[in-house]
């Protein structure tokens, strides 16, 4: 390591011993707090090219948080600096930022709830995580959900949201995606532990003019039953299963239709420790004009081990089939991670480990990769 990200990362340590909070009145309080992190990865494009690097981040932000009146309200903003030690030409400078809205503030006597969440993120990663190969990939994101739950009768409930996520890319040879998602569901309160639901799901997908081939501009529709049952006190789980179908703008592209699964179980093991299981089946559509789908299946553990040493151990698998690529394209995917976080100054400090590994085999070959990271990284809890 050289003398640039050695000073680095000590000034880093020293970062993150500032922290102040301010109290706004009776309204909210706004705080200063900074996250830092250097990782070193032998694969830093995550592709065949197998390059190794230093990465150095550095995230000072302003928090302002309030759960006075009839809705409480979290939002932040700040700027995160991305620097490699040798592939300088990846640095970034990307914009963060976030606002929730909680309405009400406390469910006492309502019959609905009300969440709006936004922002404005400016994104650096690995042409690989977009269905590119070799270097990173620039993005500013704008998105804007609504969810809210409004109870019919006291055994009734209508689930319903409206999701919009605006992408623009700013690499050659990737597009704009804009996405709006709509799911609305109704689910049966059968008892205190057991509820059961019917829903539909819609998706529209529009990529950008910035490609010369056929677009995968698409419409989803998700028809599914869903189960959320709490099985004892130990474990439970929440289901939903149906059948999904996408339809595509452009001739000559063929239509998909498939299952449409989500699967989230968790399991108390003992007071110290949870196993959380996900399985999922689900179509997506990358900024290199690619649609997917994309079967996966994980499991983490969750242990701690006292009040300020905590662990996670995981493991996934995930298979890609790009239906709408420059040619065919298959991807498996297994992934594994370790974190080891220790808390500082009653919670508001933590210092975390990390490990990961992640192989990728892949029908084309720029795309087969295995990559191993460590780093360490200090984060602020407010």
């Amino acid at each position: 390591m050289n003398i640039k990200y050695t000073s680095l990362a000590f000034f880093v340590g020293i970062l993150s011993i500032g922290h102040a909070e301010y109290q706004i009145g009776d309204s909210g309080a706004v705080a200063i707090g900074f996250e830092a992190s250097v990782i070193s990865t032998d694969n830093v494009n995550k592709d065949s090219t197998e390059d190794s690097d230093v990465i150095t981040s550095v995230l000072p932000t302003l928090q302002y948080k309030s759960d006075a009146g009839a809705a409480s309200i979290e939002a932040y903003v700040g700027q995160e600096f991305i620097t490699y030690n040798d592939l300088s030409e990846n640095d970034s400078e990307d914009f963060k930022s976030n606002v929730k809205i909680t309405f009400p503030d406390e469910l006492d006597g309502e019959n609905f709830s009300l969440v709006i969440e936004g922002g404005y993120n400016e994104y650096t990663s690995a042409r690989s995580n977009q269905g590119g190969q070799g270097g990173v990939v620039s993005t500013e994101e704008v998105d804007l959900s609504l969810n809210t739950s409004y109870y019919i009768t006291e055994d009734i409930t209508l689930r319903a949201a409206v999701e919009h996520l605006d992408k623009e890319s700013l690499t050659t040879g990737f597009a704009d995606l804009t996405t709006m998602t709509v799911p609305v569901a109704f689910y049966y309160e059968i008892d205190e532990s057991l509820s059961a639901g019917v829903g539909y799901r819609s998706r529209s997908s529009k990529v950008g003019n910035q490609v010369t081939s056929a677009k995968a501009d698409s419409d989803d529709d998700a028809f599914f039953v869903g189960i959320e049952n709490q099985v004892s006190d130990i474990w439970g789980y929440e289901l939903e299963v149906g059948v999904q179908d996408r339809n595509f703008d452009a001739n000559g592209i063929a239509d998909q239709d498939g299952v449409f699964a989500s699967l989230l179980v968790n399991w108390q093991l003992s007071d110290m420790t949870e196993l959380v299981g996900e399985l999922s089946n689900e179509f997506g559509t990358t900024l290199a004009n690619q649609s997917t789908e994309i079967k996966s299946v994980g499991v983490q553990l969750n242990h701690t081990f006292d009040d300020r040493l905590s662990a996670s151990l995981g493991l996934s698998s995930a298979e890609t089939e790009y239906t709408q690529a420059n040619g065919a394209r298959d991807d498996d995917r297994f992934s594994s991670f370790l974190t080891v976080d220790y808390k500082l100054m009653d919670g508001q400090w933590t210092l975390r480990g990390s490990v990961s590994h992640d192989d990728n085999d892949s029908t084309v070959a720029p795309a087969n990769y295995q990559a191993l990271s460590g780093g360490l990284s200090s984060i602020f809890i407010f």
